[in-house]
């Protein structure tokens, strides 16, 4: 008998958490969001056969130009690479017909799952480094009397949207959607305004005693002014003066120099963990 192959509805949650729970061969992305709440959008499927779950992927697209591959997981009764082809081939078609067609990409976690992409024709874009820092925060930097830092709050997220696309590469950028999620499960948000607009931002999470800055972005127009420093300080005094908290991470890209000398100017170290991102022509 042939395989089915047909979109996941909210109907399969629980035997898709089932199968997630229980198979060796999975990616998942990191994300604000559990990978699913997307089901019931457009380019998630599974792969069937004869009523039992061989494999699922989605690579719904959020915002509308970029389309992480956000799950791909596949049991042992088909091979990865199968189940991959069938089941990437039908997402992209179906992600070929929107406008704008999105990029797909794909964060590497694991060897086996990057060795998937790569056979089956994804291409080495970037890579992420991984930075800690856990020394005392840095003393505080003389602030033009123009600037305040304040905690974000919800009625600021559409400014911050639109300085989030003016600081991000496309595959990047997250949709104001996105970014409410984010702010709802971050541990501490803060915006810099300028004449009273809205020129950066971070969002950070807390993570057992590690804190995390998850989002940093600084307005094109104001950038090289150490107001990227100024929101890092202050995260790190925010958390470092708990004693619970043993210290930040963060990720960026390795190509993202502005980021990378920042944070090694700060005292931030690599941690040597370095985390491939592939794109796919389709």
């Amino acid at each position: 008998m042939p395989y089915q192959l047909r979109p996941a509805e909210k109907s399969d949650l629980g035997r898709l958490q089932f199968f997630i729970n229980t198979q060796s061969y999975l990616h998942r992305h990191l994300d604000w969001r559990d990978c699913l709440e997307w089901l019931g959008y457009p380019a998630f499927y599974l792969l069937e056969e004869e009523g039992r779950l061989l494999a699922a992927l989605d690579c719904t697209p959020e915002p509308s130009t970029v389309a992480w591959l956000r799950l791909f997981g596949v049991s042992p009764s088909i091979s990865p690479d199968k189940a991959f082809q069938i089941l990437l081939s039908t997402a992209a078609q179906s992600l070929s017909q929107m406008t704008p067609k999105p990029t797909l990409v794909s964060l590497a976690l694991r060897d086996w799952y990057e060795a998937l992409l790569v056979r089956n024709g994804f291409k080495l874009h970037q890579e992420i480094v991984v930075f800690q820092y856990d020394q005392s925060p840095p003393d505080p930097l003389a602030v033009d009397e123009c600037l305040t830092l304040r905690p974000m709050l919800p009625e600021d997220l559409a400014s911050v949207t639109e300085v989030d696309h003016l600081s991000f590469e496309p595959i990047w950028q997250l949709s104001q959607d996105d970014l409410t999620h984010a702010y709802r499960r971050s541990a501490y948000t803060t915006v810099l305004e300028m004449g009273g607009e809205i020129v950066g931002y971070q969002m950070s999470s807390n993570n057992g005693f590690y804190a995390h800055l998850s989002r940093l972005a600084v307005h094109p127009k104001v950038q090289r002014r150490r107001l990227g420093y100024r929101l890092v300080q202050d995260l790190l005094y925010h958390f470092l003066h708990s004693p619970l908290c043993w210290g930040v991470t963060l990720n960026t890209q390795h190509d993202n120099h502005a980021s990378v000398a920042l944070y090694h100017a700060i005292g931030f170290q690599e941690t040597g963990e370095r985390f491939p991102v592939y794109i796919c022509e389709y």
